[in-house]
């Protein structure tokens, strides 16, 4: 028998610790379960309690004069890391945006290095993991019910996350560490747990479709396997239960398969979504580069990147490095990948060494199986599942999910722990300075109760509207900005309502009133082009006052210059002024638009934007008036063949956009007008309604 490595005695366990780690816990089950939406709320929610957590874990160490951290090394990066996402606020243009981004940042580095200091309580870091799988199962199987009962076998699930490649990251994530647990051997139960979650990881990712998403799920696979292999642990019984769990798989990709399958087969049809990518990221790089120091403020590139955008908007960079780079300068990502560093490589390296040895009590020694893993197996899965997660973040932008995020941090941070289980590294730490950092913890807690509450008054606020509530969405909106007033979303909702007030009773009061609500988001969001948009639709409808709205037009298109809408509108208010040249010189500017990548690379390529059929009507009744017929002819082509390729999309999107409130139905009302006229021009012109290509 071989010699079994001392352990060391860990010290007694308190309430506060217990607490702490129940809080920690808690936050990894539910995470996946509440917060893979692009969502504020629940991502607050979440970190919330980690908040709390780490505010327990301070009292305790003002209690005991210590800390319990992972290497220095470790701390200080991610401490340099936290304070250039506090540095971007010096350039931000979204103070509210950026507040709550470094709240998200500090809550995924508190839970990373409260998991990495479990360095002597391995077992504690068990439970932690465990809590992850657990809640992995439950998302495959909401994930694996959705596709059953979807009548397409095509159909991409999305489980609990915002979209199929966001299950996908998560599930890459979890597989090698499932796939470790799995492979120790415990006892019956673990082992038909672990077992569950690796065949439901591995089906929502073949029903998730995502093909970067099994990729790097299975380069997650091999970077466990070489690390077990080379480390000396993948033996006999690790061979055996693999071969058990092998043709579970491969019945899975024979019933679940069709949705990854179909993909795979179209890949060049759908090679739009490998270039909207690349696009997107040379429009983020331009965006990094613009702002290269102190970037433009975490969590404002939805708000900064349509200035820079080549192709369509999207809310977040598709690459969560360069999404740092250009949020908070490009010394972020340099920092960010020195963290992940020094903590993965010196694990991956001890592991290959022969260094990591499991503890006498753990599974797979000569005594008792019992529930926890093999410390060296399961290490390798954590590290296997850390650089999937990693790999993936250079294709997406998965660590701006809350669920993801949480995720990947406990995971690097058990990395952590378990590398030098056994060891107990603490800094000595006063009283004050821990009850200080308590007291800070504590009322940044207080911050995101504040901001939780005016979100929910805010979401009170959108439906007293919806009932035709206007003097309670008024009430709502109002609570919504006492709670949170940096946060101009609520400025916008409160002008929306107020501008619904005047029409209703036709008092100019409530448009005054509006336009100080969004002058109020303006000073707030400089930069904003819903901002500005609104002032500009509020000026031409409520006001008349077209100077003012074509320059509030102007400014929203100086933030994004591809803007449809607003381009639109604003030659619609040119028209208002009789001043047809400059309004048909937006209408030029529009096809030209649509004839560049911008509009040639969607990325949902799906739904067929609409606008650009006002522009081809208005060119076709110039061509008109100049007596140029064929050009009129070719205009009105034009329009009517995007009218059938967009009445073609709604029938296919409709539903999908009007479950989640975005169906455009008075847009929908104005393109049959328009296609009835344009059907009677081209009467009047001798030609048939008949589209041709362009």
């Amino acid at each position: 028998m071989n010699p079994k490595p001392a352990r060391k005695s860990a010290p007694q366990t308190d309430g506060l610790q217990i607490a702490g780690i129940i809080l920690v816990a808690a936050v990894v089950f539910l995470s996946p379960l509440v917060a893979g939406k692009l969502t504020t709320l629940p991502a607050l929610s979440m970190q919330v309690v980690v908040f709390a957590a780490a505010t327990l874990w301070m009292i305790r160490a003002a209690r005991q004069r210590s800390l319990a951290l992972p290497a220095m090394r470790v701390v200080w990066l991610a401490a340099a890391l936290f304070a250039l996402g506090v540095l971007s606020l010096v350039r931000t243009v979204s103070l509210h945006a950026t507040l709550l981004e470094l709240a998200a940042v500090a809550s995924y580095l508190l839970i990373f290095l409260m998991v990495a200091g479990l360095n002597s309580s391995p077992t504690r870091v068990y439970g932690i993991l465990a809590a992850l799988l657990v809640s992995g199962v439950i998302v495959g199987t909401i994930g694996l019910k959705e596709y059953l009962l979807t009548s397409s076998p095509e159909w991409r699930v999305f489980s609990t996350f915002f979209n199929p490649d966001f299950l996908a990251g998560f599930m890459g994530l979890i597989l090698p560490v499932a796939l470790a647990w799995y492979l120790s051997r415990t006892s019956g139960v673990i082992s038909i747990v672990t077992g569950l979650a690796v065949l439901l990881s591995f089906a929502n990712l073949l029903m998730s479709g995502s093909r970067l998403g099994m990729v790097v799920a299975l380069g997650g696979i091999a970077v466990f396997g070489i690390l077990a292999l080379g480390s000396g642990s993948f033996k006999r019984a690790q061979a055996v239960r693999l071969a058990l769990i092998i043709l579970p798989c491969i019945l899975a990709f024979l019933w679940l398969g069709k949705p990854l399958a179909s993909r795979v087969a179209s890949v060049k049809a759908e090679s739009y979504s490998g270039r909207f990518r690349i696009y997107t990221w040379i429009g983020t790089l331009r965006m990094a580069r613009a702002h290269p120091i102190f970037g433009t403020g975490l969590g404002t590139f939805a708000i900064a990147y349509p200035k820079h955008a080549i192709v369509g908007w999207t809310k977040l960079a598709h690459n969560s490095y360069l999404q740092y780079a250009a949020e908070g300068g490009f010394a972020m990502p340099v920092v960010l990948v020195l963290l992940l560093g020094v903590s993965a490589v010196p694990p991956a390296a001890s592991l290959l060494r022969g260094r990591i040895a499991h503890f006498p009590n753990e599974a797979d020694a000569d005594r008792d199986v019992q529930w926890v893993p093999n410390r060296p197996v399961l290490l390798s899965g954590l590290l296997g599942g850390a650089a999937a997660s990693m790999a993936r973040n250079l294709v997406d932008s998965d660590w701006s999910v809350a669920a993801i995020g949480v995720s990947f941090w406990v995971v690097l941070g058990a990395t952590v722990a378990l590398a030098s289980s056994g060891a107990r590294r603490t800094i000595s730490l006063s009283r004050r300075g821990s009850c200080a950092a308590a007291v800070v913890l504590s009322l940044l807690i207080v911050c995101v109760l504040s901001a939780i509450v005016s979100l929910t008054y805010s979401a009170e606020g959108s439906a007293h509207i919806a009932q035709g509530e206007l003097n309670g969405a008024v009430r709502a909106f109002r609570r919504a900005i006492f709670y949170d007033w940096l946060n101009a979303d609520h400025h916008r909702g409160l002008a929306a309502t107020y501008v619904l007030l005047g029409r209703a009773s036709g008092e100019q009061w409530y448009s005054r009133q509006a336009e100080r609500c969004l002058l109020r988001a303006a000073k707030l969001e400089p930069t904003s082009r819903k901002t500005r948009y609104q002032l500009g639709m509020l000026y031409t409808l409520e006001l008349s006052d077209y100077e003012r709205a074509v320059q509030e037009f102007q400014a929203s298109l100086a933030c994004d210059p591809h803007s449809m809408r607003t381009l639109l509108n604003l030659a619609w208010t040119y028209e208002r002024m009789d001043r047809k040249a400059e309004a048909l010189a937006v209408y030029r500017r529009m096809v030209r638009i649509e004839q560049s990548p911008y509009e040639g690379i969607r990325a949902v390529p799906e739904l067929v934007e609409p606008t650009y059929v006002f522009a081809h009507r208005a060119l076709g009744r110039e061509a008109e008036r100049r007596g140029d017929r064929a050009g009129a002819v070719r205009e009105y082509r034009i329009a009517l063949d995007r009218i059938q390729r967009y009445e073609k999309s709604m029938e296919k999107m409709g539903p999908m956009l009007g479950s989640v409130g975005r169906r455009d139905f008075e847009m929908e009302d104005e393109v049959k007008v328009l296609k009835g006229d344009i059907e009677d021009r081209l009467e009047v012109l001798g030609a048939d309604g008949s589209a041709s290509k362009h």
